[in-house]
């Protein structure tokens, strides 16, 4: 199935109205192959899966903060120097930023694994 036609078909089950809504579902299914193919390369131990909940919650925290932060330095060199950084765009920090709030949700919900 193309690409195009998963988005049409999730933004008409979920009766998503707006322009800005269906560019959503797009970046959303981009951060989704995002977080499948880091997943692939480093797996889920880095997260263990442990019955206190809220130390999970906590290191999650802290890699977003660390993307936060990334991106803060990122913009400021961006409107100092212009250009885009080297190593990594501001599109794919902001990828990880969603994808740690999904995993964060997968924690609290119990059943990051």
């Amino acid at each position: 199935m193309e690409i195009e036609q998963l988005q049409n078909q999730i933004v008409s089950a979920l009766e998503i109205k707006t322009d800005m809504g269906k560019e959503a579902v797009h970046v959303f299914l981009e951060c989704m192959s995002l977080l499948d193919k880091k997943q692939q390369d480093y797996g889920s131990s880095n997260i263990a899966p442990s019955k206190d909940v809220d130390f999970n919650l906590l290191g999650v925290s802290f890699r977003t903060n660390d993307k936060v932060q990334r991106a803060f330095n990122l913009i400021k060199t961006k409107m100092r120097e212009g250009g885009e950084p080297n190593n990594e765009s501001l599109e794919d920090t902001f990828k990880d930023t969603v994808n740690y709030g999904v995993i964060s949700t997968l924690v609290h919900r119990g059943i990051w694994k």
